[in-house]
């Protein structure tokens, strides 16, 4: 606990208040020239795209200069991290700078199918061009993700968390006031409410296990002759995607809506692409089958992304280190992939069934939506808050050794 507050850590903490502040201003900054009053619905994609973005330091709700929030940037990260895991495409080789510009196009074209999709279905205020709000608005909310880039990139060099402060701060700000008011909604009486509090501190215990549990490789390194401790350990965690594949899954989920609602707005009349957007809504068949195939898919992706054999037994190699009766380069490699494919499985089925089971019930109340996302939110939110975690503990190794003199 004293490693917070280091020097450093301060400093990086004030930072990060400071850039959450403007973050805050951002959000209460509303779209122009929209009837407020009337933009409530999106034409029955309103839930799931509201989830979607305020998993991503979005908001929906209050249609302001954040809105769309970080989820085209996010999405095309991962879009372009699965890409680059194949060799054959060579995406993993080109310059960063290459990298770097070619994520920001597909981040381009991405906001610029979110932000048309949601200013398409708003209400224009009255006496407005609708062609002119539909171009400023877009162009605005545009600029809003790419602001935030640049804040979570400031964040990244001189606070602390990067990306993930901000999209903390979405969850914390707008899911609990939603948990709440499904509360009140449902009238819970406050004995099956004080279950519900003592079921999530149970498995809020029981994900920060798992989310730290590890399988351990012994690894010899054959520079080092120590009789005290003769190897040094690969790790490999249980979950090795952590929760990020139920974020993003909840975002990729939703690119099908923004692109039926852009259809949508060119064909009001066409009645199954209405239908189409109501069985992709959340709370429904459809959308809870996609939902959790694409966890699962994402959790494989996540964790071949996070555990890397080939550049394991690469770097292994090349260092000089190997794994008992594993022969060094091709052979460590499928040993190390061999590991992390049988815990990706586990991974994938464990955070299928934590975030599918509770929400089972929504297929007979829709009303208990929100209630079905609490352990979804907290595998998210605990591995954020340990991400963090890890960085203080980088920023202050150094002071853990004390001097001989």
């Amino acid at each position: 606990m004293k490693s917070f507050f280091k020097a450093v850590i301060i400093k990086k903490f004030l930072w990060t208040l400071f850039f959450l502040f403007i973050y805050v201003l951002g959000s209460k900054l509303p779209l122009p020239f929209i009837d407020m009053g009337k933009a409530v619905s999106l034409n029955g994609a309103s839930a799931t795209l509201n989830y979607a973005t305020a998993l991503m330091g979005g908001n929906l709700r209050s249609l302001s200069l954040f809105s769309i929030g970080l989820s085209p940037w996010m999405s095309s990260m991962l879009i372009w991290q699965m890409f680059a895991i194949s060799k054959k495409l060579g995406l993993g080789r080109l310059p960063l700078e290459v990298q770097e510009r070619r994520r920001m196009i597909l981040t381009f074209f991405v906001s610029l199918l979110q932000s048309a999709a949601v200013v398409l279905n708003l209400p224009v205020a009255a006496g407005m061009d609708p062609t002119a709000v539909l171009l400023l608005d877009t162009l605005i909310l545009m600029g809003g993700t790419y602001f935030l880039i640049w804040l979570t990139d400031l964040n990244a060099a001189m606070g602390l968390g990067g990306s993930v402060m901000i999209v903390m701060a979405s969850m914390i700000s707008y899911i609990p006031q939603d948990i709440w008011q499904s509360v009140q909604e449902l009238q819970i009486p406050p004995v099956w409410l004080g279950l519900l509090l003592l079921l999530s501190l149970v498995f809020l215990y029981l994900a920060v296990v798992v989310e730290r549990a590890k399988y351990r490789i012994p690894v010899n390194k054959i520079t080092i002759h120590n009789r005290f401790k003769k190897y040094s350990y690969l790790d490999i965690r249980l979950n090795p995607a952590g929760g990020m594949p139920i974020m993003y899954a909840m975002t990729l989920v939703s690119i099908p809506q923004y692109l039926l609602l852009l259809v949508h707005f060119f064909q009001p009349g066409n009645q199954l692409i209405r239908q189409w957007i109501l069985d992709l809504s959340m709370g429904n068949l459809g959308w809870f089958v996609l939902y959790l195939l694409t966890i699962f898919i994402l959790a494989l992706a996540f964790a071949f992304i996070n555990v890397s054999g080939d550049q394991i037994a690469e770097r292994m190699q090349k260092s000089g280190e190997y794994i008992e009766n594993i022969y060094p380069g091709a052979a460590t490699r499928r040993y190390i992939n061999g590991l992390v494919t049988y815990f990706a499985i586990v991974g994938a089925v464990y955070l299928v069934l934590v975030s599918g089971l509770p929400m089972m019930i929504v297929l007979w109340d829709v009303r208990y939506l929100r209630l079905s996302m609490i352990p979804g939110l907290f595998m998210i939110f605990i591995g954020m808050v340990f991400s963090i975690k890890d960085e203080v503990d980088a920023l202050t190794l150094n002071d853990r050794y004390r001097s001989l003199l």
